[in-house]
């Protein structure tokens, strides 16, 4: 849960500049939301079909596809070719870049943002690719999946966190149906204000140094609100652990400089609220309910990356 709301759509960042091609004299420019082909009419964002062919428009408003289709008449494809999405996916074929942008920006159009945040979102999105967080999981495994993935997916938690809970199934299901291709980190991150955060974090903590994490992980979830010392106990004997070694260790406050470091860690990377994700490295941002498609989208993204040390030329 964030310490303070923060809004989904961001403020419009910088709009990326690009070169137009040019008009004869005698033509008309195009106006907002239309642009000139090679010959004919404008597309125009009156015709969303038009502007966006092979993008799926279903479950999309008039108004959203409208939006969509304004977006991709003004934004260019990041593939490097000197064309808008719309003409990319028009005419240039061999393209795959930009039916994917087309589809990122049709979520964040979905969950009611204008041409502009839509635009501010996707220039975010693309340039988190670029800047990367130094974080250490040393000490906070085992990781959920094959240790042996390739890529690394972390979470900042807080167990008395709503938000957290709710996006837990999502991504446990999402890493376990990808074992071989992403592995799932856990990190602390308490929220001060929420009752018991601290004292479940150094459960949590606790219970990563007896081999019983992730156990006592789901059972935290499972039940967020028992968060006294006795509760904590009985669960963690109910799994087997050692009942009288975690109370003395909640009372000494045993891994809470382990908490404090992963706190640290956080801000320092930009985290002010729970759950927040970082795939290798890179804050995943989500246009709207976490998904398990959203997240194989990204996920498909990273490992382009990973592959190409950067997006793969067409």
């Amino acid at each position: 849960m964030n310490v303070a709301p923060t809004r989904l759509l961001a403020a419009a960042l910088a709009v990326l500049a690009a070169c137009r091609t040019a008009t004869p004299p005698a033509a008309t420019p195009p106006g907002p939301g239309q642009e000139a082909p090679a010959s004919g009419a404008p597309v125009t964002a009156d015709d969303p079909a038009a502007v966006l062919p092979g993008v799926p428009l279903d479950g999309l408003s008039p108004e959203q596809r409208r939006v969509l289709a304004e977006y991709a008449l003004s934004d260019f494809c990041y593939c490097g070719c000197p064309h808008t999405v719309s003409a990319c996916l028009r005419s240039h074929h061999a393209c795959k870049h930009a039916a994917r942008m087309a589809a990122l920006a049709a979520q964040v159009a979905a969950a009611g943002g204008a041409a502009a945040d839509v635009r501010a979102w996707v220039t975010r999105y693309y340039a988190s690719f670029d800047r990367r967080a130094r974080l250490d999981v040393k000490g906070f495994g085992p990781p959920l999946g094959d240790p042996d993935a390739p890529i690394t997916l972390v979470e900042y938690s807080d167990f008395t966190c709503p938000y957290c809970q709710r996006v837990r199934p999502v991504l446990e299901e999402f890493v376990k149906a990808r074992a071989g291709r992403v592995k799932l980190f856990f990190k602390p991150f308490p929220i001060e204000n929420h009752p018991g955060a601290l004292e479940t974090a150094i459960a949590a903590e606790w219970a990563r140094d007896h081999d019983l994490f992730w156990p006592i992980h789901d059972a935290l979830f499972s039940d967020p609100a028992a968060h006294g010392a006795d509760a904590l106990v009985d669960q963690a004997e109910t799994l087997g652990g050692d009942g009288a070694d975690l109370r003395d260790a909640l009372l000494t406050h045993r891994n809470e400089d382990r908490i404090r470091a992963s706190q640290a860690e956080a801000r320092a990377a930009g985290v002010s609220g729970t759950p927040t994700l970082f795939l290798g490295g890179r804050r995943v941002e989500i246009p709207g309910p976490a998904t398990e498609e959203w997240l194989e989208f990204t996920l498909q993204d990273e490992e382009e990356w990973s592959r190409h040390g950067g997006w793969e030329r067409d």
